[in-house]
């Protein structure tokens, strides 16, 4: 049946019929076989049928969709770390040549400030300004944040952004303001008019050299403090700026301390008094030598005159000691009390401090003035700030600058049995060396580097009666005040006393060698240190020689005989010693808390001796290892070494 308006087509549509299966068949469609992807195929026919897909359950489903989920995220995230990773390094490649201009830019206005160069000082302080700021801005920022977070990269790249923040602090302050203030210190300003020092510049700088040395110091802190598991390239550039800092602190340090001290010193706030100690290292003590001569100055106003002159032989013998002795101090330096009852022995203590009272005291009952401060200096010091200048006259001539030392140490004993003479002829040098540097014609730079060479040696040595100057002068090479710690580093003291009464002593040289051969669990160290001492007395010349050289009642005659005295550091103590070679006894004993051990050394004509001594430090000392040695007629030759393996380069 069809509907009318179908048509004839859909008339001729053959009606549908169903065959019925024969007997044994199973009526419907031709059985599918499966493929080998799993789908039904009929076998003699290439098209197929999906089958039904499996059902899956919702938790399964929900599983899946997380984890493909989970693994975009993971990829986008190590995307997006490793764009952050490679904007990080190369901001860090810029960076590290800004920080390299920058780096050179301090050292050279370091080297400015201690030179007193002030040509283009503003270009080098703008183009200093100008690589800090770039190796800031390169180290900032959202992608820099993020890396600090990283566990592998984060401490490289904060320890990266913290060397841009500091340099870039310094430049943008305190270093700016260190540099400008040489043009107002400029070593010539310093030079004496009328014999009086210009004390206003140095005033007007204080503050600002004060301010820049604590931003120094604050700005050493925090790179110290840098740790972590950081890249090797990264912590060479820590370490590297670490030292650089720590250099520049000392130079900031001891301008600070000048410009703090120097104008109260010098009398900007009334009148001051000092004792000069000319130590003559011909005959030893161990600060350097006994006080040939002791002079008085006066400062007032930057103004310096020398008011008061007296052989140091001329002060003693004291019936009881000027000042209490301590037990400690009887035993060290002699039981008759010679520390505290001659000027010629008050520096046999190595405590420059306890010297300058007792120096005091003494002036005190000699003249009956007081004085507010001592310092020291020796013929070795004088040579060094009159080089350049013109001859020193003395009875029989003159003498070159340049062979100063050796005539006051040696010569003048050589040419004039006389005390008396001899006494004459050191007053008559010190009053013409004065009479320069207080003009102002020693040559004002020469003078400036003479001073901290000094200072070094251990040759000058400053001591006020004012506990707020010393305090500003606490851990300087100016101090010289027995202490065996200085911060962290430990300080060891090898220090020569002379036993001859005589001056054959200015033909002994001395050298130290410090090694460190250990380091303990509980932060101390084991140091082996070596004192060696040769004589230079030329042999052939001992018959000759007057016996104010030599000493009186001499039974070996041009034999140098010496107490060498080794100073642990605080809290350590001394274990052992071996001289030439073979294990040796000791005489220990104590000054204060310091281990002491002391050894009587007697050489002949061209001899040499040799002692080494093994010592532990205090616990935590683990900073460089510090050095005093008495300051003979020439420089000890000095050597500090980290022979252990782990330390070793």
């Amino acid at each position: 049946m069809t509907h009318p308006g179908w048509g004839e087509k859909w008339a001729e549509t053959p009606a549908l019929t169903v065959e019925e299966p024969e007997p044994g068949e199973t009526a419907g469609p031709e059985p599918l076989d499966p493929g080998p992807d799993g789908y039904r195929r009929p076998p003699s026919d290439r098209n197929w049928v999906r089958p039904p897909r499996e059902r899956v359950p919702f938790w399964t489903q929900r599983r899946r969709t997380a984890l493909r989920a989970a693994l975009w995220a993971i990829a986008a995230l190590a995307l997006l770390l490793g764009l952050v990773v490679a904007w990080v390094v190369y901001d860090a490649v810029r960076a590290r040549a800004a920080l390299a201009d920058a780096a050179r830019g301090v050292a050279a206005l370091q080297a400015d400030a201690l030179e007193g160069r002030v040509a283009n000082l503003d270009e080098r302080v703008a183009r200093l300004r100008e690589d800090a700021r770039a190796a800031h801005d390169a180290t900032h920022g959202p992608h820099w944040s993020l890396a600090r977070e990283l566990p592998v990269a984060g401490p490289s790249v904060v320890a990266i952004s913290t060397l841009t923040e500091v340099v870039d602090e310094l430049a943008r302050g305190p270093l700016p303001e260190l540099a400008r203030s040489v043009e107002l210190t400029d070593p010539a300003a310093f030079a004496p008019v009328d014999g009086r020092v210009d004390l206003a510049p140095l005033e007007k700088v204080a503050p600002d050299v004060v301010r820049a040395d604590e931003s120094v110091g604050l700005a050493a802190q925090r790179v110290a403090r840098l740790d972590g598991q950081m890249l090797p390239q990264v912590r060479d550039a820590v370490g590297r700026l670490g030292a650089q800092l720590q250099s520049l602190r000392a130079t900031t340090a001891t301008a600070a301390r000048a410009a703090d001290v120097l104008p109260v010193m010098l009398g900007s706030e009334g009148p001051r008094d000092y004792l000069v100690l000319v130590q003559n290292p011909a005959e030893p003590r161990a600060l350097g030598g006994i006080p040939g001569t002791v002079l008085q100055l006066r400062a007032d106003e930057g103004k310096v005159t020398l008011t008061g002159q007296m052989s140091g032989g001329m002060m003693g013998n004291y019936k009881e000691p000027v000042l209490p002795l301590t037990q400690d101090e009887r035993v060290m330096f002699g039981r008759q009390d010679e520390l505290a009852r001659w000027m010629q022995n008050v520096t046999l203590t190595p405590d420059f401090p306890r010297a300058a009272e007792l120096a005091r005291e003494m002036w005190r009952l000699e003249t009956g003035k007081e004085v507010d401060g001592v310092l020291t200096a020796d013929p070795v010091t004088l040579e060094a700030l009159l080089r350049g200048g013109g001859p020193v006259y003395v009875d029989e001539g003159r003498v070159e600058p340049g062979d100063l030392s050796e005539y006051l140490l040696n010569g003048v004993y050589l040419e004039h049995e006389d005390p008396a003479t001899q006494d004459a002829i050191f007053a008559g040098v010190a009053e013409q060396a004065f009479a320069r540097l207080s003009a102002g014609r020693g040559g004002e730079r020469n003078m400036i580097e003479a001073l901290v060479v000094a200072a070094r040696q251990g040759r000058l040595l400053v001591w006020s009666g004012d506990e707020a100057v010393n305090r500003r002068l606490e851990g300087t090479a100016l101090d010289g005040s027995l202490s065996g710690v200085r911060g962290d580093s430990p300080v060891v003291g090898v220090f020569t006393q002379g036993i001859n009464m005589a001056k054959i002593a200015y033909y002994l040289d001395t050298a130290v060698d410090v090694r460190v051969i250990g380091e303990r669990p509980d932060g101390s160290r084991e140091l082996a240190v070596t004192v060696g001492y040769t004589s230079k007395v030329p042999e052939d010349q001992v018959a000759t020689m007057p016996e104010r050289l030599l000493g009186y009642g001499e039974e070996n005659p041009g034999q140098i005989r010496l107490r060498s005295l080794v100073y642990a550091p605080a809290g350590g103590w001394i274990t052992g010693a071996e001289m030439d070679g073979k294990e040796t006894g000791l005489t220990p004993k104590k000054q204060g808390e310091l281990s002491v051990a002391s050894r009587d050394i007697k050489l002949s004509p061209g001899a040499t001796a040799s002692v080494t001594y093994v010592m532990i430090t205090g616990k935590h000392q683990s900073g460089d290892v510090i050095l005093r040695v008495t300051p003979g007629p020439r420089p000890a030759d000095i050597t500090i070494s980290d022979a252990d393996p782990a330390n070793a380069e």
